[in-house]
């Protein structure tokens, strides 16, 4: 086989390198113009300050800033023998600006020797404008992120920070070098219990979506916050998880403001529920008392029905004796339903505040004697007499005197009372340092241990109380009474051994 003429072997290279996608332009060692295609025609028409011809130095056909690196790169592909690259932007004669790659690829023979070098000029024009999109987006939600009027943290996949804005600067304290590479947990919740935050990690780790949950955390000055925060997944460009953004919102006031909200809800219900429990008890205490004093009104006006019509009857016949027996009953069972009512009145008027204290002051040795003597004449009447013991009691104390008698005779008559058969009930008093300690004990039938509770319920009568009259007031009223002089009264009892009352007061009070 005969070899192809040179010029057969032209004209397949010049076909060959016209038909190129790219310019291609083919420079001796010292970078002077062989060959080039019809591309690179193109382009040496339209962008080079001065066209180029075969034996021109390449470099002459540009600017000067050009041609000094191109020169600098025609020297390096020559002593490396590697291929370097260049890029430029040149305006066309149009005045658009164009963006080129010039790859420079040195032709090495067999001996190792630089024969030319091949130039390949690439328009990356639409690439270059992609690039600055890119990077101008890139700049903008950097800028966005980092302008954002929100809480955002970048973390990897072992919860160490990687990023934070400077909104999360702010309202946390932490300088971005206090925080990046340290873990969330470490420098955000010190102190903190950091369960929740492993539980929200953990979540967003394995979950596609978003992640929303309340956190508390610490600021830099110890300070508590609560963040409403959004976890999702940052990914690499094969998809693979490498860590969490976290979005979030300081909700530290909206949070307080729900909280005292519920508290004050809480409150109303609780309320509510005590004003119904209180109508609940006013019903009852109302029950309580149309029965009571159905009762305790029947009696004594059945009686005094009784004796008048008895009187009428006998009008002109009765003896003065019979008469009188008569008359002393109606006036008894007048005087008991008088005292009912009192009861009542009074009670009322200590449920309604429209007791106001008379402070006096009182000569302690003298007001007791006065008590027990008029308790006695009620306990002589059942047999009874009260033994009494005063030990290191004051000589003088300021108290409202209408008070102290009311607790006194009620709870001795209570216990006079209620001891049915007994020959004593026992009072005692003594003084220590600024308080007065009454105790009133009897040895009578006893209160059952659940019904101690209940005794100071207003129209509320034991079980063991039997046909022993009474509306129920009376340890109502010693309680009021004891709360207005700023007291305490508690009561120990015993089934059939008795009951004690305990009552402490100040000796000094104030109008």
């Amino acid at each position: 086989m005969t070899n192809p003429p040179v010029e057969f072997k032209m004209d397949i290279l010049n076909s060959l390198i016209d038909n190129l996608e790219e310019s291609l332009i083919i420079l001796d060692k010292d970078g002077r113009v062989i060959l080039f295609n019809e591309i690179a025609a193109e382009l040496n028409k339209s962008l080079f300050t001065k066209p180029f011809q075969p034996g021109d130095h390449f470099i002459n056909s540009t600017n000067l800033e050009m041609s000094l690196a191109i020169q600098d790169i025609i020297q390096d592909v020559r002593q490396r023998k590697t291929a370097e690259k260049y890029f430029a932007e040149l305006k066309n004669h149009n005045g658009t600006l164009v963006s080129l790659e010039f790859n420079f690829v040195p032709v090495i023979n067999d001996e190792g020797a630089e024969t030319h070098i091949h130039l390949l000029i690439r328009d990356v024009t639409s690439q270059k404008v992609f690039e600055r999109k890119l990077i101008t987006q890139a700049a903008n939600i950097s800028s966005l992120i980092e302008k954002a009027n929100a809480v955002i943290i970048g973390m990897d996949t072992r919860g160490y920070v990687t990023d934070l804005n400077e909104h999360c600067v702010k309202i946390t304290g932490f300088r971005k070098d206090e925080v990046y590479a340290q873990k969330f947990v470490s420098v955000l919740m010190k102190d903190v219990n950091p369960e929740k935050f492993e539980t929200i990690f953990a979540k967003a780790l394995n979950s596609e979506f978003a992640v929303s949950e309340e956190l508390l955390i610490r600021t830099e000055r110890g300070n508590l916050m609560t963040l409403l925060l959004s976890c999702s997944q940052r990914l690499s460009a094969s998809g693979q998880v490498v860590g969490l953004t976290l979005v979030g919102q300081d909700v530290t006031e909206l949070t307080e403001y729900r909280m005292a909200l519920e508290m004050k809800v809480e409150e109303r219900t609780r309320d509510l529920k005590r004003a119904l429990q209180k109508e609940k008890e006013a019903v009852e205490t109302k029950s309580r008392f149309v029965s009571i004093a159905s009762h305790e009104f029947r009696s004594p006006l059945s009686s005094i029905q009784f004796q008048i019509s008895f009187i009428k009857q006998n009008n002109g016949r009765i003896h003065w004796e019979d008469m009188k027996r008569s008359l002393d009953s109606i006036e008894k069972h007048a005087h008991h339903m008088s005292a009912l009512l009192d009861d009542v009145l009074t009670y009322e008027k200590t449920e309604t505040g429209k007791i106001k204290l008379d402070i006096t002051s009182i000569e302690v040795n003298a007001f007791l004697n006065g008590i027990v003597e008029e308790v006695s004449l009620f306990a002589q009447k059942v047999s009874c007499t009260i033994s009494t013991e005063f030990n290191q009691i004051p000589t003088m104390i300021t108290s409202d005197e209408r008070l102290l008698q009311s607790i006194f005779i009620n709870l001795l008559t209570n216990a006079i009372k209620f001891s049915p058969g007994k020959e004593h009930v026992f009072l005692t008093v003594k003084g220590s340092g600024h308080q007065l300690i009454i105790v009133v004990r009897d040895e009578g039938i006893g209160i059952p241990e659940d019904e101690i509770d209940k005794i100071f319920d207003p129209f509320l009568r034991g079980r063991s109380v039997g046909s022993i009259q009474g509306t129920g007031l009376g340890l109502s009223i010693v309680k009021k009474s004891v709360e207005l002089l700023r007291g305490t009264i508690h009561a120990k009892s015993e089934v059939g051994k008795g009951t004690a009352f305990t009552v402490t007061i100040p000796v000094g009070q104030n109008n």
